[in-house]
C-alpha cells in the first residue's frame, strides 16, 4: 500500500470525524441546553446500553467479513459468499440482541433508579437491530478497501443524529424520549448500506454462503467478548459514575467530557480503519516486515498529530464548555478530560494498531487482550470513584488506555509475530 494512498484515504475519513466532533458537541450541548443535564445523563446510559447491545447483536461478524474481504477482494464470487454468510446470521444475531434489549429494560432502569432509562431504550429499540446489521454491512465496505464510500456513509450517519435531533426539538419530545434519534439514525442509514451492498457485490453468485456462515460465527464466537469488552470499556466510567451515588447532573458534566474523548478516540480509528484491510491482506500472504514497515512509516507522523490534538483538547476545554453551553456546572469536567487526554497521548503509538490480532485471525486473543484492558478499568472504577468522584474516573480510564498500549505491543510480537 503507497503512502500517498494511505494519507488520501485517512483524510477522506477525516470528514466524519469532523462531522463527528461537530455533531457529538452539539448532541451534548444542544440536549444539555434543551432539556438539562439530567436529561443528558439519561441520554448517554440507554446509548451505554443500545451500543453493548448492537456489539451482540453483530456477534463480531463484522470483524471476520472485513477480514476475509479484504484478504482475496478481487475474487467477487468469494467476495458474495462471504458477505452473504456474514449477512443471514447476522440477521438472526441483530434479532437476538433485540430481544434481549427489551428483556433488560427493568433491570437497567432499576440499576439506575430511573425510569426514564427503560422509556429511553423502548424507543432506541429498533435503532438497535439497524445498528447490529450497520456494523457487518461497513466491514465488508472496509474490507473491499472502499475509503471513500465508507467515509461518506459514516459522515452521513452523523449528518443523520444531526437532523434527528433537530426534528427531537422541533417535535418537542420529552426527554426520555431522545434516544428515538438512534433508530431514525440506523433505520435511515441501513437503507443507505443495503443499496452500497447491492451495488458492489454479486449476491446472487454467493453460492458458497453456508460456509462461510459457519467460519464467520466461529469466528465471533471467539472474539464477541472482545468486541463487547470494548463497547463496555468506552462507557464504562460513564455507567459506574451512574450507578454510583453521584447526582445524574454531574453524570451529564462527565459524559460530555467522556463523549470529547471519544471524538479524539476516533483520530487513530480512522488510521486503524484504513490500516485494517492492509494488515489483513499482509498478514494472509505471511508478510509481517510488510506490516513492521507500515507501522513505521504510520507512527512517525500520526504520534505527534495525536499528541497535538491532545494537548490543544485539554487546554481547550475549560476555556469553551462553559461558555458555549452558559452553565459553568460543566467545568467540573475540566480535570477529568485533561487527565483522558494524557492517557491517549501516552498511548499513542499503538493505538492505531490495536486490532492486529483480529487481523491475524487470532479473535480469542483480541479477547484476552480486551478483557484484561476491560478488568483493570473495572478495578480502578471501583477503587478510585468512591473517593475521587469524575477525577477517579477519568484515572481508571487513562490507566487502562495505557494497559492495552503495553498488552498490544506484547501480543502483537509474541502471537503473530510483529515487532510495532
Amino acid at each position: 500500500m503507497s503512502d500517498t494512498r494511505l494519507r488520501r484515504d485517512v483524510l477522506w475519513n477525516l470528514v466524519p470525524v469532523v462531522m463527528l466532533a461537530v455533531v457529538g458537541l452539539g448532541l451534548n450541548f444542544m440536549i444539555a441546553k434543551w432539556w438539562g443535564p439530567a436529561a443528558l445523563g439519561v441520554f448517554n446510559l440507554v446509548t451505554i446500553a443500545l451500543f453493548a447491545f448492537a456489539v451482540i447483536g453483530a456477534c463480531g461478524i463484522q470483524f471476520s467479513v472485513l477480514r476475509s474481504v479484504a484478504e482475496v477482494p478481487d475474487d467477487r464470487e468469494r467476495v458474495a459468499a462471504v458477505s452473504l454468510g456474514a449477512l443471514i446470521p447476522g440477521i438472526a444475531c441483530a434479532a437476538a440482541a433485540l430481544g434481549l434489549f427489551m428483556l433488560a429494560r427493568g433491570p437497567i432502569s432499576r440499576l439506575h433508579g430511573s425510569a426514564a432509562v427503560a422509556e429511553g431504550m423502548l424507543w432506541a429499540a429498533p435503532g438497535l437491530f439497524c445498528f447490529a446489521i450497520n456494523k457487518i454491512l461497513f466491514g465488508i465496505c472496509n474490507g473491499l478497501r472502499r475509503m471513500r464510500a465508507f467515509a461518506i456513509y459514516t459522515s452521513l450517519r452523523y449528518s443523520l443524529i444531526a437532523v434527528g435531533l433537530v426534528l427531537a426539538r422541533v417535535l418537542d419530545l420529552d426527554h426520555d424520549h431522545l434516544p428515538v434519534i438512534w433508530t431514525f439514525a440506523e433505520g435511515v442509514l441501513l437503507l443507505v448500506l443495503i443499496g452500497e451492498l447491492l451495488a458492489t457485490v454479486s449476491l446472487t453468485r454467493g453460492a458458497g454462503w453456508r460456509t462461510w456462515a459457519r467460519a464467520h460465527m466461529v469466528y465471533g464466537a471467539r472474539g464477541v467478548t472482545a468486541t463487547l469488552a470494548q463497547e463496555l470499556f468506552s462507557k464504562m466510567d460513564v455507567w459506574m459514575l451512574g450507578a454510583a451515588n453521584i447526582s445524574k447532573d454531574l453524570v451529564g458534566v462527565y459524559s460530555l467530557a467522556s463523549g470529547l474523548f471519544e471524538g479524539a478516540v476516533q483520530l487513530p480509528t480512522v488510521v486503524q480503519n484504513n490500516l485494517n484491510p492492509v494488515i489483513a491482506h499482509s498478514l494472509a500472504e505471511n508478510k509481517p516486515t510488510e506490516v513492521e514497515e507500515l507501522v513505521r512509516r504510520t507512527r512517525r507522523w500520526f504520534v505527534p498529530t495525536m499528541a497535538g490534538a491532545c494537548v490543544l483538547g485539554a487546554v481547550a476545554f475549560p476555556l469553551l464548555m462553559p461558555r458555549l453551553l452558559a452553565d459553568q456546572t460543566f467545568a467540573a469536567g475540566t480535570a477529568p478530560f485533561a487527565i483522558l487526554m494524557a492517557g491517549l497521548a501516552l498511548s499513542s503509538p499503538y493505538l492505531a494498531f490495536n486490532q492486529i490480532l483480529l487481523m491475524a485471525n487470532k479473535p480469542g486473543w483480541y479477547t484476552v487482550f480486551l478483557v484484561l484492558v476491560v478488568a483493570v478499568s473495572f478495578v480502578g472504577n471501583l477503587l478510585l470513584i468512591p473517593p475521587l468522584g469524575l477525577a477517579g474516573a477519568a484515572t481508571s480510564t487513562s490507566v487502562a488506555v495505557i494497559a492495552s498500549a503495553i498488552l498490544v505491543r506484547v501480543l502483537a510480537r509474541r502471537r503473530v509475530g510483529v515487532q510495532i
